[in-house]
């Protein structure tokens, strides 16, 4: 029992000094040589938590900054959703090998400006990530974008956002992006769900993207979900589909796993399945809300690859700033 203890012990201490690696460049030095003797007898959870909620504090007052510059009055403190979230991505696969990626993302909150304004960026954008791509959890590299978000209700059920902004190129690149979904009961079993996403870019032409979902709630802790997505890119010139069905499963407050059973094709050169998947996805909460590890064990089956087995394995710390 003892070694078990040693080896959660350095297993902590190695995700506390990555995250530590992490934060180091958005921490104040003011102060921290005055701290560090204190920080050397304190664990490394305690000085990580600490620069963490630094950092956290700064990233919550620059929204609430903005948002008075913007809206020119002070009416006093409001509630402000500005987060800032890094995520390490780990990849490793038999037949692509292994790569690494930093991503940075999240959102300044505007409420004084507009009730659902928010300015976002994004190191990477997602959206024009193949269809593959997304249902595996890959995360290649891709051009930053920049913009306004405005979110919205309609009736009692639709939910709509609309973005603006300019993805970052050698000279920038406007984009316009539109967000619908919606979740209705249609028994007592079972519940439907629709999301539609169109965008365009100047530089990448339009695209869309349709999923929808047939839930049913097994337990009040498990759900089977049923999903099907279809996705269009001018710029590829091709259509992607998807079929899977999964199983997801709340551990705990901060801990759930999901099982994915999933197959891809595509319309070109003809219409046809291009992969087979089953995989799952682990994630729990290593500190209180804000700091959470991801793993994504999978088997891939690629026509590319002549119908051979491939192991693969995601690895996602991801680390959330904010100070509600």
């Amino acid at each position: 029992m003892r070694n078990v203890s040693k080896v959660r012990t350095l297993t902590h201490n190695r995700v506390a000094a990555l995250c530590l690696f992490v934060l180091a460049p958005f921490c104040s030095s003011t102060g921290v040589a005055a701290e560090q003797d204190a920080g050397l007898e304190a664990s490394p959870w305690q000085w990580l938590e600490g620069r963490r909620d630094q950092v956290s504090r700064n990233v919550t007052a620059l929204g609430r900054s903005l948002d008075a510059w913007l809206a020119g009055e002070g009416l006093g403190e409001q509630a402000n959703e500005t987060y800032l979230r890094i995520r390490l991505n780990q990849q490793l696969g038999s037949f692509d090998g292994y790569s690494s990626h930093v991503k940075l993302g999240g959102s300044l909150d505007l409420p004084r400006v507009s009730e659902r304004w928010k300015l976002i960026f994004e190191s990477d954008d997602k959206q024009l990530n193949s269809l593959g791509e997304g249902a595996l959890g890959e995360e290649p590299s891709s051009e930053s974008i920049a913009g306004f978000s405005y979110q919205q209700k309609a009736g009692d059920s639709w939910q709509l956002s609309h973005s603006i902004g300019l993805r970052s190129k050698l000279s920038a690149d406007p984009f316009y992006r539109f967000k619908a979904q919606r979740e209705q009961q249609i028994s007592d079993a079972w519940s439907l769900g629709v999301r539609q996403k169109i965008w365009h870019y100047e530089s990448q032409g339009w695209g869309y993207d349709t999923t929808v979902s047939f839930n049913r709630e097994l337990t009040p802790k498990r759900v089977l979900r049923v999903a099907s997505e279809i996705k269009y890119q001018q710029s590829r010139r091709q259509t992607e589909f998807s079929q899977s069905i999964s199983l997801h499963t709340a551990l705990a407050q901060y801990e759930t796993i999901s099982y994915e059973l999933g197959i891809l094709g595509l319309n070109k050169p003809n219409v046809r399945i291009s992969d087979y998947y089953v995989g799952a996805q682990y994630r729990r909460a290593i500190r209180s809300d804000w700091l959470f590890l991801e793993v994504l064990p999978q088997l891939l089956v690629s026509r590319d690859e002549n119908w051979r087995p491939q192991p693969r394995l995601i690895l996602n710390l991801e680390v959330l700033f904010f100070d509600l």
